[in-house]
């Protein structure tokens, strides 16, 4: 016995997969720079401030590419900071570590909400709704 299941709008679906990559990186790549920019923020409130230079070299640590995202705070004792005991800090949990913990439900969030649009995406370029 033959089954034949005849595929409507097969050439979108065909073309629609082959743009899927693409598709889906640039959703990804906004779930990542929203994701770094809400860890950034959080950062930035946890930062134990003397003179301001850890907290600004925050910003100027943040690197976002294709699929890819990371602060790197540029301060010279940045690690020192994240990683030892600190006196105005009984209690808390360390600045970068204590961004991404805070963060962590929003950027499930963006993560969703980006394979989501990138599903909704390739379907509707494939002749879907």
């Amino acid at each position: 016995m033959q089954v034949a299941i005849k595929i409507k709008n097969l050439p979108q679906v065909r073309a629609a997969l082959a743009k899927s990559p693409k598709i889906v990186s640039k959703h990804i790549n906004k779930a990542i720079k929203e994701s770094i920019w809400d860890i950034h923020n959080s950062a930035k409130d946890l930062v134990p401030v003397d003179t301001g230079n850890l907290s600004s070299s925050i910003t100027r640590g943040v690197r976002v590419s294709n699929l890819r995202g990371e602060i790197r705070p540029v301060a010279k004792y940045a690690y020192w900071v994240e990683v030892l005991p600190y006196k105005h800090r009984v209690g808390q949990s360390h600045y970068l570590q204590g961004a991404v913990d805070k963060s962590g439900n929003k950027i499930n969030k963006y993560f969703g909400k980006g394979l989501k649009n990138a599903l909704s995406e390739v379907a509707r370029s494939a002749g879907g709704h």
